[in-house]
């Protein structure tokens, strides 16, 4: 999965960039560009706001060789682009597949957030690189492990 945009409410934009001025040793505010900073295209509007955009191309590994994809910002770019809708792995196979499209609330409100328990190892393969996207979505980067988030994608 991969991030490739971020949709703000306006006045979550206002409170992002006041926080980033706060923090940031730039004091011109003509200089600092947000995008930059994320490294991913944010756009401001007033519905279904305050989400990260990520995107995924399944299946994933190749089906033929079993070989994972890399570069995958450049292959969404290519696969949205192309009609034929055929992903190519890295050895060169090509294969149909599809693109799910998750929306992930960036600032999800929960209930009893403080008496959450903070997961610092995995509970499938008990790696310590355990990834927090909200206080309670949570995934690992070494196996397929989450925390149930729900998927969200159009194909």
């Amino acid at each position: 999965m991969v991030p490739t945009a971020i949709v703000l409410s306006p006045d979550s934009y206002a409170k992002v960039v006041t926080e980033r001025l706060e923090t940031s040793d730039i004091e011109n505010s003509e200089s600092l560009r947000l995008e930059n900073q994320l490294s991913l295209p944010v756009s401001v509007r007033s519905e279904d706001t305050d989400i990260i955009v990520v995107k995924e191309l399944v299946p994933n590994p190749c089906p033929i060789c079993h070989h994972p994809l890399k570069f995958l910002r450049e292959l969404i770019e290519r696969f949205e682009s192309e009609e034929t809708k055929q992903i190519r792995c890295p050895l060169g196979h090509r294969y149909s597949g599809i693109m799910k499209v998750y929306h992930l609330n960036i600032f999800q409100q929960s209930e009893g957030m403080e008496s959450l328990n903070k997961v610092s190892e995995c509970p499938s393969c008990g790696s310590k690189k355990v990834q927090y996207l909200g206080a309670s979505d949570m995934f690992c980067l070494d196996c397929d492990w989450d925390s149930g988030m729900v998927a969200r994608y159009r194909l």
